[in-house]
This record gives structure tokens, sequence and C-alpha cells, in this order.
């Protein structure tokens, strides 16, 4: 796949690797920069030591789960826990921030892929990081990127929606799975025993279906928002460039 940069909205940590680790790791082994942005580091601040102690810890599972799936970059937009009855308040600021207020922002690293939470989540954190990514992707007229490709990826428990979209595009993630279960092993508070959607087998044997629908050992599903053809094209073009050189 050509070069470029490749713009991941996760609400929480864990979300980016339980969702679209293998993604992450196979596109950044490709030559691709892959940034995460993440929108919320832990839930609701009840003041109790252990309370910080897990926000604390969550903060460190993320750095090292974007370490092993090779992120460039990763940015919270907040950091604060106390967001559980304001963050739905917040929508039009996550949306300027996603557009071209973060260092990660759109504008500035004008990604040609762009993965965020399916509009189908079932958590309602889910549901607002959707509403404000897909809204910062729309064309916003000249002086402002369009990213050419918007998918949409589904975390473990998306299964349970009222709202289920189809998945339509597959990327085989065998080769890179490894730092997939790296990355979930980071993640010591987020999962769970079995059987749970969360679980390390769970999580694994839901890619392994994937993977069977499309003949592989593993694969990430995706719901396609927007795919710009000519970006196919581009890619190619640049991808024979490069052979003819090598």
């Amino acid at each position: 796949m050509a070069r470029g940069n490749v713009l991941v909205i996760a609400p929480h940590p864990d979300d980016e690797t339980f969702g679209c680790g293998g993604a992450i790791a196979t596109l950044a082994a490709s030559g691709m920069d892959v940034y995460v942005q993440l929108v919320v580091q832990h839930g609701i601040n009840t003041g109790g030591p252990e309370t910080a102690r897990i926000a604390a810890d969550r903060g460190t599972e993320f750095a090292l789960a974007c370490n092993k799936l090779g992120v460039s970059d990763h940015h919270v937009m907040i950091e604060d826990g106390d967001h559980r009855d304001t963050l739905h308040a917040q929508t039009a600021r996550l949306v300027e921030s996603i557009e071209s207020g973060s260092p990660l922002s759109i504008d500035r690293l004008r990604p040609r892929l762009v993965l965020l939470p399916t509009r189908g989540a079932f958590h309602q954190d889910h549901q607002v990081a959707h509403q404000a990514a897909f809204a910062a992707c729309r064309n916003r007229g000249a002086g402002h990127h369009t990213p050419p490709v918007v998918l949409g990826y589904q975390c473990p428990e998306d299964a349970w929606s009222s709202q289920p979209e189809q998945a339509t595009a597959f990327l085989d993630v065998t080769e890179h799975y490894g730092q997939k279960q790296a990355a979930i092993a980071c993640y010591h508070h987020q999962t769970k025993p079995d059987p749970h959607p969360r679980s390390v087998n769970g999580m694994e044997r839901a890619d392994a279906l994937r993977g069977a629908a499309v003949g592989v050992p593993y694969a990430e599903s995706f719901v396609t928002y927007r795919t710009d053809l000519g970006f196919i094209a581009e890619a190619a073009r640049e991808r024979d460039l490069a052979c003819a050189k090598g």
C-alpha cells in the first residue's frame, strides 16, 4: 500500500486495539504512518484511590498498546474522566478538534484513511465519537482536507446493537496478528474472562470468523462510509513506481 497517513478515532483506551488493532499493525508495517486520536482517557472519577490508580494505568496501557501496534503518534483530547454527563454536549467541540484543533487533526495530518467507530455502536461514548468524527470527515470545501477513504470499525460488544451496520470491507491481518494480541495483552483492566466478547479468546474467535469469510486465518471487517476509487488508483501508481525504482 502506498505511504500516507491514517487517522484512527478511538473513544476510549483499548478501542483502537480491540476494534482495529490488526489493521493498525498491518497498515503501519506497509509503510503508512498511523495516528490514534483518543477522545476520552478514562471514565468518571469517583475520587477513590483505586479509581485514580486504574485511570493512570489505562493511560499507560494505551501508550504501551500503541507502541506494540507501531503507531507513529497518539493524542488525548479529554484526559479528565468527569465527562459522562457532558460528552454529548461537547459534540461541537469534538468536531472542531478532529477537524483542525488537535495536533492530530484532519487538516494537519491530511490522512488518506480515517477509521472511526461505527454509527451502530451500542456505547453512548462511541456514538458521540462517531457523530463527531463523521461530521469532521465531510467535504468542508477549499482549504480543508477531505479524507478519500472513511471506514467504520466495530468493537467486540457492538454485536449487541439496536442499529447494526453491515460490514462490507475486510482486511487480512494474519501476518501482523501477533502484534494485535500483544497490544490486547497490555489492557489488563479491560479484558474479561471467558465467555465474554472482550475476552482474549472471544476477540480471537471473532477475528478468525471474519477471516473465514474471506479465506484467511484472521481478518478485521469495516463499514464503508466513503471510498474514493481515485485513492486506490493513486496507491497503485505509487506502488508501481516504487517497484520500478526498486
